[in-house]
């Protein structure tokens, strides 16, 4: 197993608390390591962390990393202390943007205070259970005196500074009505709340389910129901976690689904931990090897606890029980400190009978909302599916499937014009000129969101952060009249807005040297099969240069997003340079490809909701369409890297020798893995062609 990659460090500057909550993890669980803790992060250990976390990301070519501030209550280190701490650590990786949080229970949470970590550009998460009621239940003093009006004045502070709120946590009890909670949290308009189950496991159950067994799973349906039904404005993100496994994406908690290791604790004492809440487990579970004094982050990754971690977030280091079980791929088994019991995490989580119950009324309600009220059409397209998945033969239908898709988008962006009292303006355009702006993936991008926005739907970036809808971009939209061309490079913010901080997009000194490579690029699929460099000119409208922080800078990235279609995002810079522009040609044949599936699919679905897989590449669970969409991709590019390896520069056989080879073994077992899934007529048609073309040889003439 190669090492984990490290992101994320949680950096306890303080060790002590000025409350008692009486379920906290670190004063009323197994570990009671605390006690001998320093009670601040001394300045020898902040100038060691700021040196390993600067050596690490030089020696992983880390761009991106995040650091959270916490404790007990950090902020009893002093917000100047913070501050300059932070500071330190960007002075000491400049070429590394470090995303700095702090969570805090509020009590010291000043105006004076916040202006000091908004200044420093470090976001808050408040810790805060609920309304006085609730919070009064365990959120106290230590003489059991209520901290909650410090608390809301802390909320009242934050909701005023909204580039620093990142959210709140809130820890359930089950005598609070759900109801209670999120119209409490909804009428703050907190921008994420977080709701955590007591910290239990097999050896100390959750509170109060030994009388009732069935409490907790009672309060998750009543919960969810009335969040979905009620509060969907209000983000939440254990329920959002939930939605996104239940869809087959990644899920942004460890409640839910698998995952890796991608966060190191440290201590006051500087020395090095894994995930803090395991010390739930007992005495000294979190203890890594080392301290930052001695200990580089390089070998905590690639250590044997990491490894061992790590295992237990993929499908094959549950359980015999979990791999067993139906909802597993949901699941992935819980949070591995629920798992704990007699020394081993080798067990079901704790909340086990609590996730099937949720997950099962999750499915029941997504089937009787999203899909029983659009029945799924079922059926085989119209047309040869032969002749569409080659540029050669795909013309006309393509021609069609494009023009449909404009026609929709057209009648959209008719709409949102109106909606801004730009009617004049649209009804003063020919059906043609709308239908062109139409084809710019960020104008349907905008319209999209801005009528979504106007239906009282929430709209947030990949990052679950709100996104602004500027009233103002219907003049740059406008301002696209008349043209017809690909626009590569171009600044756009709605070709950028939706993906928030996760990728960065070159400037335009960059950016102008990439046109370069991009015509080379587009030279070479031309001079390759000018059928298929017509039809991505004529289904794509943008390129847009990217690089992702959190990437090695050597690996290539690209991707496509049906939020805005016919924009393919493509990396031009590797290792301090510009990539190959045979590279580049991959990248642009890869996400036009998925272009051309997502046209397919606005008409001809090729996998039912809710169908998922577990990735044949890595040990997480994806949608069935990805696999298709993968598969799909990859029968294009060997094609290109056969004709590469044929025809193209000596200096890139052995190259495409590689990729063909890297290639067929993720066609044999994707191929392998499809045969398996829940496919609709048309998915499973295109997925025989798929893969009766893939044994061919050669696949194109």
């Amino acid at each position: 197993m190669s090492a984990a990659r490290i992101t994320s460090f949680l950096v306890k500057v303080a060790s002590r608390c000025n409350l008692d909550c009486d379920y906290c993890y670190v004063y009323h669980h197994a570990d009671q390591s605390w006690r001998s803790m320093p009670r601040l992060f001394s300045d020898a250990h902040q100038d060691a962390f700021a040196e390993r976390l600067t050596e690490y990301a030089a020696a992983v070519g880390l761009r991106r990393v995040a650091v959270i501030f916490h404790g007990g209550e950090p902020l009893l280190a002093g917000v100047s202390r913070l501050v300059n701490f932070a500071r330190k650590i960007r002075s000491a990786a400049p070429d590394v943007d470090v995303d700095f949080g702090l969570q805090t229970n509020g009590l010291l949470l000043t105006e004076a205070v916040l202006g000091e970590l908004e200044a420093e550009a470090i976001s808050v998460s408040l810790s805060m259970d609920g309304p006085r009621e609730a919070h009064n239940l365990h959120r106290t003093t230590r003489k059991g005196r209520s901290s909650f009006d410090k608390v809301e004045a802390a909320l009242e502070r934050l909701k005023r500074r909204p580039a620093v709120f990142a959210g709140v946590i809130a820890v359930i009890d089950t005598a609070v009505r759900p109801e209670q909670l999120l119209s409490f949290f909804a009428n703050h308009g907190v921008p994420k709340l977080d709701f955590l189950l007591p910290d239990s496991h097999h050896d100390r159950q959750p509170p109060g389910r030994d009388a009732d067994p069935t409490l907790y799973e009672r309060w998750l349906i009543e919960a969810f129901d009335t969040w979905l039904d009620r509060y969907p404005q209000l983000p939440v993100r254990t329920f959002e976690a939930l939605l996104d496994v239940a869809a087959g994406l990644p899920s942004g908690t460890d409640a839910f689904g698998f995952g890796d290791v991608s966060l190191l604790s440290v201590e006051t004492d500087g020395t090095w931990h894994d995930l803090d809440v395991l010390k739930v487990a007992g005495e000294g579970a979190t203890r890594l090897v080392g301290s930052v004094m001695d200990t580089p982050v390089e070998q905590l990754a690639s250590s044997t606890a990491i490894a061992t971690h790590r295992r237990l977030l993929t499908k094959s280091g549950l359980s015999d029980v979990c791999r067993a079980c139906e909802v597993v791929d949901v699941c992935g088994g819980g949070s591995v400190p629920h798992r704990y019991r007699a020394g081993s995490f080798d067990n079901p989580t704790v909340y086990c009978g609590e996730m099937k119950a949720l997950i099962q009324h999750v499915r029941t309600r997504l089937t009787e909302t999203f899909v029983a009220i659009e029945p799924l059409a079922d059926e085989l397209p119209d047309f040869e599916l032969e002749a569409f998945e080659l540029a050669e033969s795909s013309a006309g239908i393509m021609a069609d499937l494009h023009a449909d898709a404009i026609d929709e988008d057209a009648a959209g962006l008719e709409k949102a014009l109106a909606e801004l009292d730009e009617a004049g303006v649209a009804s003063a355009l020919e059906p043609s000129d709308l239908r062109a702006l139409a084809r710019h993936a960020g104008t349907v991008a905008w319209h999209r969101a801005l009528l979504a926005s106007r239906a009282g739907r929430a709209v947030h970036d990949v990052d679950g952060r709100p996104i602004l809808i500027d009233t103002d971009y219907a003049r740059v939209a406008l301002s696209r009249v008349g043209r017809s061309d690909l626009e590569i490079g171009e600044h756009d913010d709605w070709l950028r807005k939706p993906f928030g901080e996760a990728i960065e997009f070159e400037d335009e000194t960059t950016a102008e040297k990439g046109r370069v490579i991009i015509a080379d690029a587009l030279d070479i699929v031309e001079a390759w099969r000018p059928a298929l460099a017509r039809e991505l000119r004529m289904i794509c409208s943008a390129v847009q240069f990217v690089r992702d922080p959190s990437a090695h800078p050597d690996k290539i990235v690209s991707f496509s997003d049906n939020s805005v279609p016919g924009a393919l995002y493509v990396s031009i810079s590797q290792s301090g340079g510009l990539i190959d522009a045979y590279d580049l040609a991959d990248s642009l044949i890869h996400e036009y490809r998925h272009q051309k599936l997502y046209l397919f699919e606005r008409s001809h679905p090729t996998t039912h909701p809710g169908s998922l897989v577990v990735s044949p590449w890595r040990e997480d669970l994806r949608p069935a369409s990805g696999l298709l969409h993968a598969i799909f991709v990859f029968v294009e590019l060997k094609r290109f890297w056969e004709h590469v390896r044929d025809h193209g520069p000596a200096r890139l056989h052995n190259r495409a020798l590689a990729q063909l080879d890297d290639t067929e073994r993720n066609l044999a077992k994707a191929f392998e893995t499809i045969r398996g899934c829940e496919l609709t007529k048309a998915g499973r048609a295109l997925a025989d062609l798929l893969e009766s073309r893939a044994q061919r040889l050669p696949l194109v003439a």
